[in-house]
């Protein structure tokens, strides 16, 4: 199927896997349509899946006492998960929801470990949730960087993100408040 090419070509990143392999894989994944605004995780939910994004966006993000913290953006391509859930087997803090309507396919924690069992190759499939992380380099920009080299940052790393997700969001993701962004993006263009 077309749309598992890119999965494939992800797979493949970290490890040599034959055909049969990735046939074997593939056949474990849920296709499934996430709206706008439609969850993979919520607050207090286990995280048991991983989820590869075919198409459209996805925002990982936690409620604060003040307001919601974006701590990172999904977009075509990447594998999305809460790890930390995922590995503990404990309920998320966090929430992933859909900023666009999105074709997503999944695999469960469940089915990862059955594939391990199978065959040793699958054992590299612990290099794929390793890369679940999300960097704490994050975190600390915004405890130690001005909200313009933040801005900066963004621009240089992933650009397209300033016309894909809402300015609300990418202020929340840069840790400032909107009219924060306004005043820095005016400074900067």
């Amino acid at each position: 199927m077309t749309e598992f090419f890119e999965i494939r070509k992800s797979l493949l990143t970290i490890y040599p896997f034959t055909e049969e392999h990735l046939k074997i894989f593939t056949d474990k994944l849920s296709l499934k349509e996430v709206r706008k605004k439609g969850f993979l995780l919520r607050q207090n939910q286990t995280c048991n899946h991983i989820t590869f994004i075919i198409s459209g966006s996805f925002r990982l993000y936690t409620e604060t006492e003040q307001n919601e913290l974006t701590i990172k953006f999904f977009t075509e391509n990447n594998w999305v998960s809460d790890l930390e859930s995922l590995m503990m087997k404990q309920p998320s803090k966090n929430y992933i929801e859909a900023t666009e309507n999105s074709k997503i396919a999944t695999i469960s924690l469940l089915d990862i470990h059955n594939l391990m069992e199978i065959h040793p190759c699958f054992s590299m499939l612990n290099s794929l949730i390793a890369n679940l992380t999300v960097s704490t380099n994050h975190i600390l920009t915004l405890k130690i960087k001005s909200p313009d080299k933040r801005y900066k940052e963004l621009l240089s790393k992933n650009p397209d993100w300033i016309n894909r997700f809402p300015q609300m969001q990418i202020a929340s993701y840069l840790g400032i408040t909107p009219e924060t962004l306004s005043r820095v993006r005016a400074r900067i263009v």
